[in-house]
């Protein structure tokens, strides 16, 4: 019986170490492409929960793609995306916090218009990239990579993939949409596939 114990043991941590060194040379093959679609960026990555007092909401909150301070986009304004066609970095001074996410603005103007309205100018998939989303992989942002389309902020990890997003946008948008669904609720399997679980 004790043979037998040892034998487990022994295979089992055969199996943790041949999954761990998949894990690294997986790493470091994507680290090696330079990918931007595999990369989640230079800066630290938080995954969040919207704040909800319904408990099953608070299980399923959305993923966001925030910096280590909560901040989304980047810091840039989402509104002036929406308003002036444009990236304008925010004041971080000037914010207001919405499902999860702090967001800045370069004007109290944009402030009030977000508070009055926040729906019409928050990012798609939580501010992951659009154009990874509809290749089924979250990746970050280059926050001046944006596309705007029937009122709504896409924003890309490269140019040239903001490029192949738009030049299709109605056929991208809802590959995007269908996928943003996996990824969405932290039970789903698209969550767990970004964890690595």
């Amino acid at each position: 019986m004790k043979k037998m114990q040892s034998l487990l043991t022994a295979a089992c941590v055969a199996a943790i170490g041949s999954v761990g060194a998949l894990v690294t040379a997986h790493a470091a093959e994507l680290q090696q492409s330079g990918s931007p679609d595999y990369s989640i960026g230079s800066e630290p990555m938080q995954l969040a929960q919207a704040d909800t007092t319904d408990s099953a909401k608070a299980k399923h909150g959305p993923l966001l793609n925030l910096d280590p301070n909560g901040v989304i986009l980047k810091g840039y304004d989402a509104v002036a995306y929406i308003k002036q066609g444009k990236a304008v970095k925010g004041n971080p001074s000037i914010k207001s916090t919405y499902k999860g996410a702090t967001y800045l603005f370069a004007s109290e103007s944009d402030k009030a218009d977000f508070d009055a309205n926040p729906d019409n100018y928050v990012p798609q998939y939580g501010g992951f990239c659009a154009y990874s989303m509809s290749r089924h992989r979250v990746a970050d942002i280059d926050p001046e990579a944006f596309f705007v389309f029937k009122g709504k902020l896409y924003v890309c990890t490269t140019k040239r993939g903001l490029k192949i997003f738009s030049s299709d946008p109605d056929t991208n948008v809802k590959k995007a949409d269908e996928n943003w669904q996996l990824y969405e609720l932290p039970s789903s399997p698209g969550f767990r596939r970004y964890l690595g679980g």
